[in-house]
């Protein structure tokens, strides 16, 4: 399927629309766990981050206080 707003007029998209929902309904489907797993990542990479950055802390106090 190959959309475009220069080749198509919007009625002619939303009659597509209109007419093949199951086929609508997959591609947001896959656009949306897409969506999902970027932003999981994103949030996964932050907290093991923090994480790092908590244990180097702690490393380091650990350390100097037994200087």
């Amino acid at each position: 399927m190959k959309i475009t707003l220069d080749e198509e007029t919007i009625e002619n998209i939303v009659n597509y629309v209109k007419s093949h929902p199951d086929e609508i309904k997959e591609l947001i489907k896959i656009v949306g766990e897409e969506a999902i797993a970027v932003l999981m990542e994103r949030k996964i990479l932050e907290q093991g981050a923090k994480l790092y950055r908590a244990i180097e802390r702690e490393i380091n106090y650990t350390y100097a206080k037994e200087k």
